[in-house]
């Protein structure tokens, strides 16, 4: 699953990143930590990787987007 929504951030689907952003909690724990290990596989992120999505994580996730700070 974290392989599909990073590879649908990078495409730039926007819905992803707005589900991504507003309601993590649709993903489980473990889906979200494997997409923080790519995020920060790929530099994107260098926040811890907790399954957490706090600053950090959003940020990473825009910059993957495509979107940058």
């Amino acid at each position: 699953a974290a392989d599909y929504l990073y590879a649908a951030l990078r495409a730039g689907v926007t819905e992803v990143l707005v589900v991504l952003q507003q309601k993590p909690e649709l993903f489980q724990r473990e889906t979200r930590a494997a997409l923080q290990r790519r995020l920060q596989e790929r530099e994107f992120n260098k926040g811890a990787i907790d399954g957490a999505f706090g600053p950090g994580t959003n940020r990473g996730l825009r910059r993957a987007y495509g979107l940058e700070d």
